[in-house]
């Protein structure tokens, strides 16, 4: 799957998403959740702050000449599901319920999803995330270009019933799918960045595309992860 994916290494604007989505037969969005609630709070579910709503619905503007045939969906998170409802307010498309997609939730990174909150308890997510991000191999976690293959099998291979696609996922899955196609390199100090993600286009001869798609170019936007 990895080696049938072209990629296009140059970041892509959110705002430039439709003309993109006009000239392709089928779309794919996947972005990070919007700015959360701190996890050290001790939920592992945390809503998103004003900020995050504020800027969820932004990004529905840059979006919003993707016209009606859009599905949203996200993973089963408050904070991915919150993002999806602001994105489609703010880019005015028609109301829907936002579609369950658990093959994106943040747990299909765990070999065993009770490991997450095991990690949360003991306050170890940055140094097995370090680990991850350097190696792309981490205890309790599945390997970096397997999980990658993975995602992109679900990504291109299910008939989403819109020609466009926005799923509202997590950083580390981003991060795992641009990176396995080398589309861009990260590393804990320049972690994935809210509402950043992967645009997949198909073109008419089938082929589908990777891109890195951002808010804007400013990397002062991003937030820091450990909060």
């Amino acid at each position: 799957m990895l080696n049938d994916i072209a990629v296009n290494r140059e970041p892509v604007l959110l705002g430039t998403v439709p003309a993109l989505a006009d000239a392709s037969e089928r779309t794919v969005l996947v972005v990070r959740h919007s700015v959360r609630e701190s996890l050290r709070a001790g939920s592992v579910d945390p809503d998103l702050t004003p900020e995050g709503a504020a800027l969820a619905r932004c990004c529905g503007r840059l979006l919003s000449g993707l016209g009606d045939d859009v599905l949203f969906a996200a993973s089963p998170r408050s904070r991915t599901r919150r993002t999806a409802q602001c994105i489609m307010e703010g880019g005015g498309f028609p109301h829907q319920d936002v579609r369950d997609c658990p093959e994106l939730g943040d747990l299909t990174i765990f070999s065993r999803p009770v490991d997450f909150e095991a990690m949360l308890r003991d306050h170890n997510t940055e140094p097995v995330m370090r680990e991850y991000y350097s190696t792309g191999h981490a205890e309790g976690l599945k390997d970096l270009r397997p999980f990658a293959e993975e995602l992109l099998v679900f990504l291109t291979g299910t008939p989403f019933p819109a020609s466009r696609t926005i799923i509202v996922s997590h950083d580390v899955l981003v991060m795992a799918i641009l990176s396995a196609l080398d589309v861009r390199t990260f590393s804990i100090e320049d972690w994935c960045g809210y509402l950043h993600g992967v645009l997949l286009t198909r073109g008419r001869d089938g082929v589908w595309t990777a891109a890195y798609a951002v808010p804007d170019y400013d990397e002062g936007k991003k937030h820091r992860l450990f909060v």
